[in-house]
């Protein structure tokens, strides 16, 4: 090998792992002579894959022009989801006449990607002789193979920087030898920050109280004190991406002093075909029962699918993986002393039968943390260490933030500190959060009134149990961070008689905050009809539902379409069909309206409420409505 053939290795380190690289490609020799080809390379053991960043890139681009669009790599981690590894891989290298994966050890491969791959293989360990080399032609160094063969059975962490320009081998032999008998071994990391149990996290709500009830009745049923038909053995969690539930997870188990059992449709479908797929979701329940009393915690829940809504030409494969997810969930000799817990952003999206009773029966939406949780979260994050009338400054800025972007903040705060070598302090927890956009009074108050009006009216018409109103200050721009301007909360009960009354007070409900509005400033805003999940997205949904699948519109006709693709290809197909769900959501916006003109101080009061403390409770709502009767009997 000639220095000509490595012009982007700077390195000894990167040359060595050049070597290497080198080594594995040989698995393809049409690749390795420049020809078509993808290849996925499997890294050491404790090998990062970015450091064959430079000998991929070498390799790829020999003539350092990486503006070629007929070459691609990635990195896959064992931390990437599934649907990220696969967007990368579609995107960089898929369709590319040559491009290389690199794999950390112990990452599972989608078959996606295997059967993609024209090779795959595992990268070698650097050897002696891949030392010499790089010693002799980087660094100009000439070392023996005793030598070679002494310096590589260190940990590569000291000899790397040990090895430099001028110096020989036997005063590199030398240094690593003085590092003591201690670093022969494994180079000792400070060990990651545990998960703390249950009874020490805070921002869960009704989800912690079920995890502490759940430790007790795990430990009562341990002692023989109640039988394991008394134990709420299965639970779906929901919530928006970030507020924490495989963290919450993991917090239970270790409350609970049970194993956890992590895993998901994606780790299952990783293995192969449905042979393959239904054979690792069989082994992760039989590896659960063994262990006993232990939790299965399966994530993305709603990526198993409802049988009712399959329509694509794969709708039999993906039956048969929610029959085979049902039997083990009943398990034919039971499944004694195994918790099942379910996590998704889409409770919707689960097949019913999954979350009936004797399933996974109950279910909980784990919030965005209140003011007092998210200070707890900051404080626990900075190791206590700031005093907590300082964290009171945080209140503010912190509005709309999942427990996720938390964390991710006292992060980067504990970096700046490091950085500048010294303690942490509030500044940097502030210098730490992500930017943020202070939203004007004028903004808040029309925000507020919005709000107040899916209040006022969710509570006249009893649509579910009201649970509370927030409002924010500002908008965060960090990335994973909420961008709701406000919300009105109610609990639907998983159970109940919904019949044409029901189904309309939600869609008035949901109409309210227009007309709210519309009301009070004699023009509607843009926010109701933001996004997917926006207000008139739902009521749009619910409406179509009634005319096309719950017999509750101008026709009995009943249609397989719940997503909203499929029906808005109906709504856009159907002139009838859009006439008539126009003219009920006209009807709802109306009548919401005419709640809140009948209650125009109730709304105005619920408003100035919620614009001055950003916060409405139960208690409050039910305060300020007494307070309004009592005005109007005394006048």
């Amino acid at each position: 090998m000639s220095k000509k053939q490595f012009t982007s290795v700077k390195t000894a380190e990167d040359f060595a792992f050049m070597c290497s690289l080198k080594r594995s490609l040989k698995s393809h020799p049409v690749f390795a002579g420049g020809g078509e080809g993808i290849l996925v390379l499997v890294a050491p053991e404790s090998h990062s894959p970015v450091r064959y960043g430079p000998a991929l890139l070498d390799q790829l681009f020999p003539d350092d022009d990486f503006r070629r669009d007929d070459r691609g790599f990635m990195y896959l981690l064992k931390s990437d989801k599934l649907s990220k590894t696969l967007d990368t891989f579609r995107d960089e290298c898929s369709k590319k006449r040559r491009a290389i994966v690199i794999v950390e050890h112990g990452a599972i491969i989608p078959a996606e990607i295997k059967v993609g791959a024209d090779v795959i293989t595992n990268i070698p360990p650097i050897t002696p002789r891949d030392l010499q080399i790089a010693c002799r032609i980087v660094l100009g160094i000439k070392v023996s193979s005793k030598e070679a063969k002494q310096a590589v059975s260190y940990p590569e962490q000291l000899l790397w920087s040990a090895l430099r320009r001028g110096r020989s081998m036997s005063s590199v032999l030398e240094r690593l030898a003085s590092a003591g008998p201690d670093q022969e071994g494994v180079v000792t990391h400070r060990p990651s920050r545990e998960v703390p149990a249950l009874e020490h996290m805070y921002g869960y709500g009704d989800a912690k109280a079920w995890g502490m009830q759940l430790a007790q009745d795990l430990e009562d049923w341990r002692n023989g004190v109640i039988d394991w038909d008394d134990v709420d053995r299965g639970i779906v969690l929901s919530g928006a991406p970030g507020v924490g539930k495989t963290i919450f997870a993991q917090a239970v188990a270790k409350q609970c002093g049970v194993k956890l059992i992590a895993t998901s449709l994606a780790q299952w479908q990783s293995r192969g075909h449905l042979g393959d797929l239904l054979k690792a979701m069989r082994a992760d329940f039989v590896s659960a029962r063994a262990a006993v009393p232990s939790i299965l915690f399966v994530d993305e829940l709603d990526s198993i699918g409802d049988r009712q809504k399959f329509k694509h030409d794969n709708a039999d494969y993906s039956i048969q993986v929610v029959n085979a997810f049902l039997e083990q969930l009943d398990g034919i000799d039971g499944r004694e002393g195994v918790i099942v817990m379910g996590a998704t952003n889409h409770y919707d999206r689960i097949d019913p039968a999954v979350v009936r009773a004797g399933r996974l029966e109950r279910h909980v939406a784990i919030p965005l943390p209140g003011a007092a949780d998210r200070l707890a979260i900051l404080s626990q994050h900075a190791d206590f260490r700031i005093p907590a009338a300082e964290l009171e400054r945080l209140v503010v800025p912190t509005q709309g933030m999942s427990g996720a972007d938390l964390a991710q903040a006292a992060r980067h705060a504990r970096r700046i500190a490091r950085r500048e070598k010294r303690n942490l302090t509030i500044d940097d927890v502030l210098q730490g959060l992500p930017e943020v956009v202070r939203l004007t009074d004028e903004h808040r108050y029309s925000n507020a009134v919005h709000e107040a009006g899916h209040t006022l009216v969710g509570v006249r018409l009893g649509v579910g149990k009201y649970v509370g109103t927030r409002l924010v200050q500002q908008l965060s721009l960090g990335k994973g961070a909420s961008s709701q301007a406000g919300a009105a909360y109610f609990e639907m009960p998983m159970i109940a008689n919904r019949g044409r009354a029901n189904y309309s007070d939600r869609i008035a409900m949901t109409m309210a905050g227009l007309a709210a509005e519309d009301l009070i400033f004699g023009e509607t805003f843009d926010g109701a009809g933001a996004g997917q999940s926006s207000d008139l997205a739902r009521a749009t949904w619910l409406a179509t539902m009634m005319e096309t699948s719950f017999g509750m519109g101008a026709s009995y006709r009943h249609c397989v379409a719940t997503d909203d693709d499929g029906l808005e290809t109906l709504r856009r197909s159907d002139p009838d069909l859009r006439k008539h769900i126009d003219a009920k959501l006209a009807h709802e916006f109306s009548r919401a309206k005419g709640i809140l003109e009948n209650e125009r101080d109730v709304l105005l009061a619920l408003a100035k409420e919620l614009f001055d403390r950003c916060t409405l409770d139960p208690e409050k709502v039910a305060e300020i409505i007494e307070r309004s009767s009592r005005r109007k009997i005394r006048g």
